[in-house]
Parts: C-alpha cells; structure tokens; sequence
C-alpha cells in the first residue's frame, strides 16, 4: 500500500458528475478542435451541440461537397463549422498539423481509422509525441522519451460517489510496467483536471495476495512500490485489490483488508485490456451508467468516438478532453488547473 497521502479521496469542489463538468465549461471560451474525415452525422451532430453549448469552435479536415451535404440534411447551421476541403488518405496529418501549431487545441477522430489517426500522432517528426524526462531525480534529461498513450474512460454511475475512472480498455494490448506507468501517469493528469488533487488508485487483480501465478499482481506490487517513493506524485495507491474492495468498504471489511481507499477510489487500473473493456461497456450497457472517454498522452488530448456510442457519451468525451486541455494549460478559471506544470498548446 502507498499512502502519498492520506486525504483518502478529492478536496471540496470534485468533479463528481459529467453535469458538474458541463457547469464547469459554461465559463470558459470555445477552444478549437480538429476533426479529421467528419463526415458522419453522429459525430456532426455532437460537434453541433457541444458548439451551441459555446465549448468548442469545431474545424472540419474532410470533403467539403459531402460535408455540406450532411450539414444540410441534419438542419445544422453551417457557420457553426469552418470546413478545410481535405482529400481521404490526407486528413489526419493536417488535424494533427493545426494542434502541432496552435490553431486547433485537440483532436478528434471522424470516419479516419483510428490506427491512421494514431499513426499521424506518433510521427517523429511531425506528430503530437510528448517527450517526458524518465531520469531518476536530480539527472539530466538523457532518458527523455515519448509518453505512451493510452484510453482512460469516465464512467458516472448512480451507485458510486465520484467518477470512475478505468484504464487501459481501449489503446494498449501489452501493459507490462513501462506501459503501465504511463497510463497510471496519464489518468491521475486527467483525474487532477477533474479537481481530485490526490486521486485514489486501485491497482487491479482477482485477489489481494501477490503470487507468481497472476502477473498483475507483481506488477500491481511494483506500483505500489514505486508511489511510495513519490514517483506519481499526490495519491494513494493500493494493489493488488480485487474490484469489489475498490467499490467497497463493506467488501473490505468482509474479507480483512485493510484499505484507505475502498468506497473511494477514483481510478480502476484494469489487470489487461480486455478486462478493463469489459468493466466498463458492462456498466454502461447494465448499469445505467454515464460514460465518456479521451486518449491522453500525446502533446493534446484525442477524442476517439465509436459509432456505437450513445449521444450522451459522445458529448462527455468532448467535455473530458476540453478539462484535459484547460488543466494542462492551468487556465484560471477551471478547477486545480495550478496544480500542474505542464505546457500544452
């Protein structure tokens, strides 16, 4: 067990529901984001009503005659979109072209296969890969590298407290440690924007004991290790725990762990990628649960949409992504946003 602290959960004024965060946006300026091949009518049709909300001044890198068309056909109003006529095949480099130099502050993914996308974004030379120092402290930046990526979905469930936030159920196949850094790394950034200054983690397996047999749970043992000595910053990290002693004091109780965080915890990190997957659409579909999500680790945030997400969780994604952007660029008016050092455009 890490115990960075021992606040045990958020301050006053957490972020607790996705209504809490769309208040949170009512008072900042529209921030641009860049769709790449948007020509569908879901993704416009969010674009339109996170832009009628004043979030987002949406800029559109696809077929202008198709783009025009579905405009037309879905009733909305074509000022709202500044549209850039883009070939197939060209699209997401020019997305990700307009956040490398300032002109849109996140991505998004339209029609573009995500490993498209994702292939732009990681280009060397003119991609959205963010260098990180992973230096032991007081060395220099020898040892600098590209953060990884990875998916942390939202999830706000009538049963549960606070947001949950799981990772990683979407980007990375293989988490072997190094991997697993970066995505406990880019969860607690976003859960911090969500103004949980000292999130609570669980590092998750199917049992609390450490055994060879359960890879996780000797790599859920080394983040632990690794909070101890303050490598993530303010947090208690706990693992290996079982889900239902994350979700549970009464489950803790029961079976004699001795947990500061069950009942509260804000980020589930899942055993493997299926896992976490599965917790998640299980909620969403059987829970009555809110949901959203957004792909951290890059130079911006990225918003990946499936085509079958319900309308609701599309705009939540967009809304994770806007808290992502005004956290990293401690913009004074959102939450803990001076709680972070990073430089985002």
């Amino acid at each position: 067990m890490s115990e960075s602290t021992r606040s045990g959960g958020g301050p006053t004024g957490q972020v607790t529901s996705f209504e809490l965060l769309y208040q949170r946006l009512e008072k900042i300026p529209p921030l641009t984001i860049a769709v790449s091949a948007p020509e569908e009518e879901t993704v416009l049709a969010a674009l339109a009503e996170a832009a009628a909300r004043g979030w987002i001044l949406p800029f559109l890198i696809g077929e202008r005659e198709k783009l025009e068309l579905l405009l037309a056909r879905l009733e909305l109003a074509p000022d709202t979109f500044t549209i850039e006529d883009t070939q197939p095949g060209l699209t997401a480099e020019r997305a990700v072209e307009l956040v490398r130099s300032g002109d849109a502050h996140l991505l998004m993914k339209g029609k573009t296969p995500t490993a498209e996308l994702l292939r732009a974004v990681l280009n060397r030379e003119s991609g959205l890969l963010r260098p990180v120092n992973r230096a032991p402290e007081g060395e220099d930046n020898a040892s600098a590298s590209p953060r990884i990526l990875s998916h942390v979905a939202v999830v706000e469930s009538p049963l549960y407290p606070r947001l949950m936030l799981f990772t990683d159920g979407g980007v990375n196949i293989e988490q072997p440690l190094p991997v697993l850094r970066d995505m406990l790394h880019n969860a607690l950034e976003l859960s911090r924007a969500l103004d949980t200054l000292a999130p609570n983690v669980a590092a998750l397996a199917l049992v609390e004991n450490v055994t060879e047999k359960l890879p996780e749970t000797r790599l859920a043992q080394a983040l632990v290790q690794e909070a101890d000595q303050g490598r993530f910053g303010r947090c208690v990290v706990e693992g290996p725990l079982a889900l239902d002693v994350a979700l549970s004091v009464e489950s803790a109780d029961s079976k004699g762990i001795p947990s500061k965080i069950a009942g509260s915890t804000d980020i589930f990190l899942g055993p493997n990628i299926t896992a976490t997957n599965f917790m998640v659409k299980g909620l969403m579909s059987l829970g009555g649960a809110k949901g959203g999500g957004v792909v951290l680790g890059a130079a911006a945030p990225i918003v990946l949409l499936s085509r079958s997400d319900a309308p609701d969780t599309r705009l939540n994604s967009i809304t994770l992504a806007l808290a992502a952007v005004l956290h990293y660029n401690q913009h004074p008016d959102f939450g803990n946003s001076r709680q972070t050092n990073l430089e985002f455009k």
